[in-house]
């Protein structure tokens, strides 16, 4: 835990953002029910068996790695490199991998097909919690929004680049011998053009598994 702390304190975090008076996000609240929320760039969801009181801590640590990353390859616009910056940086803040994947497919309409291309990777990595998943629910219903305003401006504010945008999905439960077991999937994509634009995109999506102790 010392080596976890010393790394931490050591870490470079980007400038906090300056908010005019009252329009700063109000504080999330933590229940003790199925919840999901909006992390920076990544959409996390607790399972109704992860204890209230470990909510807050995972959820500044997913924050922590988003920012970390930000900051360490900020002049770098490769979405595969900050997901293994990422990466490397939540494994020493205590998570530890257990098993990964990655797909990679070249897509026309980043939209439609990148939708059918997330939720699929998803339901596999969340094995039976699927079907109740708040994550994967959200993500059927923006399928349906008009293409002016596509699912993927959720994200677009915190993850976009001129030319490539990234986001997470994570889900948190609970392990046998209790700690949490955290499944993300990142997806990334990149154009030739600027995203307003089309283009032919080339998109990846990453799973990781990863546990922590108690």
């Amino acid at each position: 835990m010392a080596d976890v702390a010393s790394f931490i304190r050591g870490l470079e975090l980007p400038e906090a953002p300056v908010h005019p008076r009252g329009e700063a996000a109000p504080a999330p609240s933590f229940g003790t029910d199925s919840q999901a929320l909006i992390i920076n760039s990544q959409m996390a969801e607790f399972d109704s068996t992860v204890p209230q009181p470990m909510r807050p801590t995972i959820s500044y640590g997913l924050l922590l790695g988003q920012l970390a990353a930000d900051k360490a390859i900020a002049d770098i616009r490769d979405p595969w490199k900050w997901f293994t910056t990422y990466n490397s940086i939540m494994g020493k803040i205590g998570w530890l991998p257990r098993a990964g994947e990655v797909s990679e497919q070249v897509i026309s309409d980043r939209n439609a097909e990148l939708h059918k291309a997330v939720i699929p990777i998803l339901t596999a990595a969340l094995g039976s919690a699927a079907a109740g998943s708040n994550i994967v629910e959200v993500l059927k219903g923006l399928e349906s929004m008009d293409q002016d305003a596509p699912w993927l401006t959720l994200f677009e504010r915190k993850s976009q680049s001129v030319n490539a945008a990234k986001f997470g999905l994570s889900y948190v439960d609970t392990r046998e011998g209790g700690g949490a077991s955290l499944k993300t999937v990142f997806v990334g994509i990149e154009a030739r053009h600027v995203l307003t634009a089309p283009s032919t995109w080339r998109a990846f999506a990453a799973l990781a598994r990863t546990d922590r102790g108690e």
